[in-house]
């Protein structure tokens, strides 16, 4: 059972969702986290053949207790005013400061696929449809102030009324105390010291607490709003929730005053963003509109839906993460589009989902059902969408995506991964364009992912075990049978443990052959969808002197030999490669030697694993070479090798394995 299907247990076969933002400034990715549980409980609902509608209100009723980010000095004489009755910040068409960012952020919902029935607070007390819960209210004051202190330990004068007036003379709400209901109005102050945020005007009178003069605090609205809406359902955030919180304030005024019923709640843990702490009102954390424009629709439904509300969500926006998103999203797409798809894996993929409700997900049958066969109903989004074939990585679409000459669909087609269909060139246009979108917000790490033309001079600061572990590769990865990414990343693992050099050091020389920067995408990945020509071509191109290799990774003879006999012993796949060493101090060819009476000699070991390794030694003969061909000089050390080597293992010369490809020779 899902996290989804534990509340909706709870819930009866008819109820409303109801969820509502206070649009105090523009707002951050975690005011979503919200929106998208309620919305994908209210689909869910619909799909069990509940009868649900989902509310969504703007609290423009709050007052204006802090100056937005960025606005400066513009909302300062407005603090302490209705949100409604606030002017709208510069540079937003709208009415006032609550429409403007409340459309802002619900802007954001249409592309989600969330769809709920608006409304404000505004029009709701404006409308009358309050009046009746404030004269509740304020008919039981003492029984307010007791459930404060009884279930909050906050205590309220004697004269204290539950109703903030908005002051006739400066427009304020939240420096006004009420007192001395008599039945049509209340009396009320406009205090100068009554919060810190705002300054009242002094100012004394009577008003009429109905029809939109004034508002319940937030509290009282919560539990007003329960009864007007008949809201079955509502989550909030875990901060509500807590022992002696709102939620048990709420709860009581609820039943103990109002006489009605409490809904079925939930409580949610934060969501942040590279563990930043957020606020709206301070600009503070990645807004809903910026996550919502850079990644797709689905994917930002799957982070927020996959993790059961109880836990807090922390999700970083870096490469590594978002290529993990991704990989992540589509295994669970091809998991669903086949047999092995779990009713919980099913359910969540559907409500990732940001097509409307109905255009895709049948109503259930109401004679007889399993939820496991209605979730089956999916099929795949009725065949609206299908999981692509070829989905290169993120991180290597953001590499390609920073090379302005290189058309994306032209080079994945040059990878021979055959014709893409509709849905695979869909896709990747979707990620090109989180590419880009990323990009433009992180030029700085994006940068470091644009594939340099001149590597050669990065390259050349490296070491000389780096540059050979490039050489190898190059030599190793070429005659690969597949060209895929886990036979590269294999592949370059041989080379590093071939040539002697610790993985971090031989991936970082690797990424400064393609990026001149130290760090990268996981290797295999992108070089998979570099393409073989691109990738042997520049490694390719890399020199290394094999003396010096020799110098620094060679073993003394005896520990040669110990390895040789250690491997022969356990059955080992090995072989002997035998190097002579010219004049020339950068050659490592078998096939040119001067006369000499020696060399190096490789021992490569195959272990169970399939993983390749290597150890060399010098090795001087004992045979006497006269002034001979180079290439007799060659073939006479390569017997002499072998001869050595058959005297250590006690087998003939000719049973010696020999390399058939020497990994260190140029060309």
């Amino acid at each position: 059972m899902s996290w989804i299907d534990d509340i909706l247990e709870r819930c009866p076969s008819h109820f409303n969702i109801n969820d509502s933002k206070t649009p105090s400034g523009s707002a951050h990715v975690g005011s979503l986290r919200g929106v998208l549980i309620h919305d994908a409980l209210a689909r869910a609902a619909q799909h069990r053949g509940m009868q649900v509608r989902f509310s969504y209100g703007c609290d423009d009723m709050d007052p204006v207790d802090e100056i937005p980010h960025g606005t400066g000095d513009h909302f300062k004489r407005h603090l302490g005013k209705p949100l409604v009755h606030a002017p709208a910040p510069r540079g937003y068409d709208a009415d006032n400061m609550a429409d403007a960012y409340f459309s802002e952020f619900t802007a954001t919902f249409e592309p989600l696929g969330v769809a709920p029935d608006f409304y404000s607070m505004s029009d709701l007390y404006r409308s009358g449809r309050l009046d009746n819960a404030i004269d509740e209210f304020l008919r039981h004051a003492p029984d307010v102030r007791r459930i404060y202190a009884r279930e909050s330990g906050a205590l309220r004068d004697d004269r204290w009324l539950p109703f903030q007036p908005i002051c006739e003379n400066c427009g304020r709400i939240g420096t006004t105390f009420a007192s001395d209901y008599d039945g049509e109005t209340v009396a009320y102050e406009c205090r100068p010291d009554l919060v810190e945020w705002a300054d009242g005007c002094a100012s004394k009178g009577r008003v009429i607490p109905f029809g939109g003069n004034g508002k319940l605090p937030w509290k009282l609205e919560w539990a007003a709003k329960w009864q007007i809406l008949e809201v079955g359902l509502e989550g909030s955030g875990k901060d509500h929730m807590s022992a002696s919180g709102s939620y048990s304030v709420t709860s009581a005024l609820a039943r103990e005053v109002l006489r009605g019923p409490v809904p079925q709640v939930f409580a949610y843990e934060f969501f942040t963003v590279g563990g930043a702490k957020m606020s709206s009102s301070r600009g503070l954390g990645v807004s809903a509109g910026d996550i919502t424009e850079m990644l797709p629709a689905e994917l930002l439904r799957y982070l927020v839906l996959r993790t059961q509300p109880r836990r807090a969500i922390d999700f970083d926006l870096d490469l590594a993460t978002l290529t993990k998103a991704f990989t992540e999203y589509e295994r669970l797409w091809r998991s669903v589009e086949g047999e092995d798809a779990t009713d919980k894996q099913r359910q969540l993929f559907a409500v990732s989902s940001s097509l409307p409700f109905s255009s895709w997900w049948p109503a259930p049958d109401a004679s007889a059902h399993r939820e496991s066969e209605l979730l089956r109903t999916i099929e795949v989004l009725a065949g609206q969408l299908a999981a692509p074939e070829f989905s290169p990585p993120f991180d290597s679409v953001v590499s390609v995506a920073m090379q302005p000459h290189i058309d994306l669909a032209a080079h994945v087609a040059s990878l021979g991964v055959g014709p893409l269909s509709e849905n695979d060139r869909a896709w990747l246009d979707v990620k090109a364009r989180t590419a880009a979108s990323w990009s433009a917000r992180y030029s700085d790490a994006a940068q470091r992912l644009k594939v340099v033309e001149d590597f050669l001079p990065d390259v050349q600061v490296l070491g000389n075990q780096q540059r050979a572990f490039l050489a190898v590769c190059a030599k190793l990865l070429a005659p690969l049978d597949r060209w895929a990414a886990a036979d590269i990343q294999a592949t370059m693992f041989d080379a590093a443990r071939i040539v002697g050099v610790a993985a971090g050091s031989a991936f970082e020389a690797l990424y400064t052959a393609f990026f001149g920067w130290p760090e990268g995408p996981r290797a295999g990945t992108f070089l998979e969808f570099a393409g073989r020509d691109e990738t042997i071509r520049r490694l390719s191109q890399v020199e290394f002197s094999y003396r010096e290799l020799l110098d620094e990774t060679t073993s003394s003879q005896a520990e040669w030999e110990q390895a040789l006999q250690d491997a022969w012993a356990a059955s080992q796949a090995l072989s002997v490669l035998a190097i002579p060493l010219d004049d020339e101090p950068d050659t490592a060819s078998a096939t040119s030697a001067a006369p000499r009476a020696g060399g190096a000699v490789e021992l490569f070991v195959v272990d169970d694993r399939q993983r390749t390794t290597a150890l060399r030694t010098r090795l001087l003969t004992n045979q006497e070479i006269a002034a001979v061909s180079t290439d007799d000089a060659a073939e006479a050390f390569e017997a002499s090798v072998l001869a050595h080597v058959a005297q250590v293992l006690g087998i003939a010369a000719s049973d010696v394995p020999v390399s058939p490809v020497n990994p260190f020779a140029r060309g």
